[in-house]
């Protein structure tokens, strides 16, 4: 075999100006702004983010506030409706003297704002009309006549109407029938039963000049003691309307005036939102810059309405939040000085590196060629420990390697191995998964993939093997053989799901001391400040094991328990206190002492205190107690609780997938034991549980070196 003899590498021409601050040497100023540059991204996005979404929030505020204003001012006229019913049904016969003086009563002008007129309307057939004129004119209207004239099987006719003036003088006697949409509308009431409301209209008080739109409310007057479950027997029995008429100008003028907005927006009584469907349009500022619009399709009593929304800029201005950029300018700029310091510092190494580069060529060489060999027993040792094996898809014939054999547990290799073989090994629920890839590359490409795999060993653990694989075809493109090599990462896998559960517990330790800090702030500073303390031995403590480095000092330190449990209580007493739960301490007296580490032993009683209180009931007692024999430590908990909620939870403590649920009682119960397991095991203690009906116990016992 030719050796070939590497040569030291030459000296690189000197880099300057900006190649220089554009090169490898400043490779780390530069992973340093890579790394930097997303987390403020990020958080202007973020920001920006929030900004536009408090925007959006106030709009819809705004937008539903002024919906609801406008439902309750037809609510209003609603209310009112429904006092001249009960005020007609209360009488035999309503005068217009009667009619009147009620109506004086209710002050129209002052509650009712944009009301033109509030009245009764008489339903007859034709034959009864002579007789309805004649009763009218008796009653004081001596020039009532029933209008439009002309011959019809029905009427509604408009007999009383307040207030009295000129306007409304000319619409008494009018029959609500002879226009469409007064007819579609109170004949959808008086079959319905309930109040029902006309679009866009032109009130009859304005005359034939009219211009300015209004609606038109009524609800249906029933002979009393009647039945009324079917629409004809609701006919049947229909005596007339109460009704009110009001311009929407005036209505929107009062409405607005007392409604703290400045939005824009029309009102429509038809979805093509043509002019001549327009209610009402409000425009309080210019349409600049970012505009806010809602569309809402609404149905008030069974009469479809839109409503479009806008912002302007007045609502802009007054309203929404204004997005302030000086912190994010500053820790620009912070960015931008650090990477001229840290290119600085790399720069003079850079020069530095170029002074010794020449004394070092020949040591350079040798150093390449040791890199060299290391790389190809890297490559040997990694290529021996793969297990690979290859199909022959023309034949069915298979193949697979020492190692293949050797990492599912065969001490040989079998006679005749098929592409079953592999498919045995597989997990059911494997299986299927497998098929699918290969077919897929089979069709279609890719030639390569690399894929999970979930295998079981001969001897029944299962193993979670990466499978990269390889598709040789023919010039025709037909598939011909599939080769692949297996590496088991099953270690890996499982030093994964361990690392996220120590994560989840760290989460949920750390949260949860945090929040016993923040009652203790004004309640016990000096319980407090320990809790802080003891706070940043934990987070030093998950830090460490979540990295894999030692987690506790080499040895031991002694312990006063007398003063730790007593100080312990006192920390967790405003949670019990939100339970109303009480906490109390027996504490053995023994000349025995007691030597652990207090970060543990703490955090230990913690996670069982606050098992305990989310398990025990209100206005209970929780009695901790501990006692002290030769070489063992007893510490014991009694509480009072429910029995099935606790046998339940210690029947699925085993549950593991709730680590990965949200933050919900049951789960935190599931972390804070799987946690003082944890902390019993770095002691050496043994925990047990103890249930009894509404009775349980803590046991941990803990044996002296």
């Amino acid at each position: 075999m030719i050796k070939r003899t590497l040569l030291p590498p030459q000296l690189a021409p000197e880099l300057k100006g900006r190649r220089l601050w554009l090169s490898r040497h400043n490779a780390s100023s530069w992973l340093v702004m890579a790394l930097i540059l997303p987390f403020f991204l990020y958080y202007w996005f973020s920001y920006s983010q929030q900004i536009a979404n408090e925007q959006q929030e106030i709009f819809q505020q705004h937008a539903d506030a002024l919906e609801l204003n406008l439902k309750q001012r037809l609510q209003h006229f609603e209310f009112l409706l429904g006092s001249g019913m009960a005020f007609v049904t209360s009488s035999e016969q309503v005068t217009q003297a009667e009619w009147q003086r009620f109506v004086t009563g209710l002050d129209l002008d002052k509650h009712y704002s944009g009301i033109q007129a509030f009245g009764l309307v008489n339903y007859r057939a034709g034959k009864d009309i002579a007789a309805l004129e004649q009763q009218i004119r008796a009653d004081g209207v001596t020039d009532f006549t029933v209008h439009p004239a002309g011959k019809r099987p029905f009427y509604a006719v408009v007999t009383h109407i307040q207030p009295q003036n000129n306007k409304n003088s000319a619409v008494l006697g009018y029959d609500m029938l002879t226009n469409p949409l007064r007819q579609r509308t109170a004949m959808r009431a008086a079959s319905l039963g309930t109040i029902a409301v006309t679009p866009r209209i032109l009130l009859a008080q304005d005359g034939s000049n009219a211009v300015e739109p209004g609606l038109v409310l009524v609800q249906p007057v029933y002979k009393a003691g009647a039945l009324l479950q079917s629409a004809e027997q609701k006919m049947k029995a229909l005596q007339g309307f109460v009704y009110a008429a009001f311009r929407v100008s005036d209505m929107m003028t009062r409405l607005w005036h007392n409604a703290h907005t400045e939005l824009d927006f029309s009102w429509y009584s038809s979805a093509q939102q043509a002019p001549s469907d327009l209610l009402y349009q409000r425009q309080f500022g210019q349409q600049q810059g970012q505009v806010f619009a809602m569309h809402k399709e609404l149905e008030w009593y069974g009469q479809p309405f839109w409503l479009q929304i806008r912002s302007n800029d007045r609502f802009v201005k007054n309203y929404l939040p204004v997005a302030n950029y000086w912190l994010l300018f500053f820790l620009l700029l912070m960015m931008l000085l650090l990477f001229a310091v840290l290119s600085r510092v790399n720069l003079r190494r850079y020069h530095a590196e170029l002074l010794q580069q020449e004394l070092q060529q020949q040591l350079h060489a040798q150093y390449q060629q040791l890199i060299a060999n290391e790389q190809r027993q890297a490559l040997a040792l990694k290529a021996s420990q793969l297990a690979w094996f290859e199909f022959d898809l023309s034949t069915g014939d298979a193949f697979y390697s020492d190692n293949w054999w050797k990492l599912f547990g065969f001490a040989t290799a079998q006679q005749h191995p098929t592409e079953q073989t592999m498919l045995d090994l597989l997990l059911p629920s494997e299986r299927d998964i497998f098929r699918h890839d290969v077919q897929r590359i089979l069709a279609s490409g890719p030639e390569q993939f690399s894929q999970r795999y979930q295998f079981m060993h001969r001897q029944g653990q299962i193993l979670s093997v990466l499978m990269q694989c390889q598709l040789l075809r023919d010039a025709d493109g037909s598939a011909l053989r599939l080769s692949g090599a297996l590496l088991d990462q099953t270690q890996q896998v499982s030093q994964s799901e361990q690392q996220q559960q120590l994560m989840r517990l760290c989460q949920f330790e750390i949260a949860s001391t945090v929040a016993s800090c923040q009652l203790l702030v004004q309640q016990d500073p000096v319980v407090a400040s320990y809790q802080l303390a003891h706070l940043h031995w934990l987070s030093q403590q998950f830090c460490q094991m979540v990295s894999g480095a030692e987690s506790l000092p080499a040895l031991p330190v002694r312990l006063d328990f007398t003063a730790l449990m007593p100080k312990l209580l006192k920390a967790l007493s405003p949670v019990a206190a939100v339970n109303q739960q009480r906490l109390e301490w027996r504490l053995s007296q023994s000349p025995y002492g007691l030597t652990g580490y207090e970060g543990v032993w703490w955090q230990l009683c913690s996670d069982l205190m606050f098992l305990a209180m989310s398990l025990a009931q209100s206005n209970s007692c929780i009695m901790v107690g501990m006692d002290f024999y030769p070489g063992i430590i007893s510490w014991q908990a009694e509480l009072e609780v429910d029995a099935e909620q606790t046998a339940n939870f210690l029947a699925t403590q085993t549950n593991t997938a709730m680590l990965d649920g949200p933050s919900t009682e049951s789960n935190d119960r599931y972390c804070a034991l799987l946690a003082a397991k944890h902390w019993a095991a770095v002691l050496g203690a043994e925990l047990n549980i103890k249930h009894e009906q509404q009775k349980l116990w803590f046991y941990l016992t803990v044996r002296q070196q």
